[in-house]
């Protein structure tokens, strides 16, 4: 099954959880999620990716049944898929369009194509941190969902070193355009935060936890999270 099959599973889901469970509210949660911002190079998609297996792993608990996957590249191709965008559309909590539904629109200014992309995948994110069960890996995802209140939001840095190397190595490129890359995308990144949401996406205080990939191992880092995300189910933080 492929990553778009998967997330199409994953809205049918919530579908047949709103329809046959309690309402969700937003200011009380429904399940724990999980964002990951992260510096170019620093591991992001590669702690979304074990985190990810470490909670499939878990199937046994109920808290950890169900979860999905969602980084940028899987955003983009839901923004343009007609059907998934009219699945995600029809997801009605109670306050989710009387308030969330204004603040993102809000946040898109003018109405260029590549705006009511963004915006798709805002209301995506956001659609999907409400519903809870769901790593959430980039694009503006820590400010969108801040005022929720079972998110988990989490950094990830490194030095230039390491994140030039894992840019060589998993991207198969020389040293230069890989410091290239990195700038890039580091500068994409905060231009976004910054242009959407008015915030430093350096700012230590937009997070839960901030590590620092050259010295804590990801498998580490990942059990961490299992226990932060049975603590917020539990309300202990």
């Amino acid at each position: 099954m492929t990553e778009i099959h998967k997330l199409a599973s994953f809205v049918d889901s919530l579908h047949y959880r709103e329809k046959e469970g309690p309402p969700i509210y937003p200011k009380k949660g429904c399940f724990p999620f999980v964002t990951i911002s992260r510096q170019a190079g620093a591991g992001g998609h590669a702690l979304a990716a074990l985190l990810n297996e470490k909670i499939q792993g878990l199937h046994s608990d109920p808290l950890f049944r169900g979860w999905q996957l969602c980084d940028q590249e899987l955003c983009h191709q839901v923004s343009q898929d007609p059907a998934l965008t009219k699945a995600v559309e029809t997801l009605r909590t109670t306050e989710y369009h009387s308030q969330a539904e204004d603040m993102i629109s809000q946040l898109i200014y003018g109405g260029s194509s590549q705006d009511l992309v963004v915006k798709k995948m805002f209301h995506l994110m956001r659609a999907f941190a409400i519903h809870g069960k769901v790593i959430l890996v980039g694009r503006g995802s820590t400010c969108l969902t801040r005022d929720l209140p079972l998110g988990i939001h989490v950094r990830l840095e490194a030095s230039i070193e390491s994140r030039v190397r894992r840019m060589m190595q998993g991207l198969s490129l020389d040293e230069k355009k890989a410091r290239g890359m990195i700038d890039e995308q580091d500068r994409a990144k905060a231009e976004l935060v910054k242009t959407f949401f008015h915030k430093d996406i350096r700012d230590p205080m937009l997070y839960d936890a901030l590590w620092n990939t050259d010295r804590i191992p990801m498998e580490e880092i990942a059990k961490l999270l299992i226990e932060m995300l049975r603590d917020k189910a539990a309300g202990r933080c």
